[in-house]
C-alpha cells in the first residue's frame, strides 16, 4: 500500500467518524474497492516477478547426488552444521537442504558464461 492509498484511507475514515449518521453501505463499498485497488496492485507484482523469472534456466535435480554431497560435507568439516544451524535450518532438513542446493544450481546455470 502506497502512502498516498493511506492517506486516501485515513480521510474515508475521519469522514465517516465525524458524520453525524454514517453511511455504512458507502463506506464499506469504498472499503471493498480499496482493497481490490491492493490485490490488483499485489497481483501485477506478482506477474512482473514471473515475467522477470520465465527465462530462467530449468536444471534438472539429482536428489541422490545432492544428498550424497551434502553427507559428505558435513562428515568432512565440523563447520557445515553449525553454519547450518546458524541460517535456521536443522541439519537433518535434508529437503530443505537439497533444494536450497538447486536453487543455487538453477541461479548459477542462469548467470551469463
Amino acid at each position: 500500500m502506497t502512502d498516498e492509498d493511506e492517506v486516501a484511507r485515513l480521510r474515508l475514515l475521519d469522514e465517516f467518524l465525524e458524520e453525524d449518521e454514517p453511511d455504512l453501505d458507502d463506506w464499506h463499498a469504498e472499503l471493498d474497492a480499496a482493497e481490490l485497488k491492493v490485490k490488483k496492485a499485489r497481483l501485477h507484482d506478482i506477474r512482473a516477478m514471473l515475467d522477470r523469472d520465465a527465462g530462467a534456466s530449468v536444471v534438472s535435480i539429482d536428489r541422490a547426488r545432492l544428498r550424497a554431497e551434502l553427507q559428505k560435507a558435513m562428515a568432512s568439516d565440523i563447520d557445515t552444521p553449525l553454519t547450518l544451524a546458524a541460517r535456521g535450518t536443522h541439519p537433518d532438513d535434508w529437503d530443505t537442504l537439497i533444494d536450497d542446493l538447486a536453487e543455487l544450481e538453477r541461479m548459477d546455470a542462469d548467470q551469463p558464461k
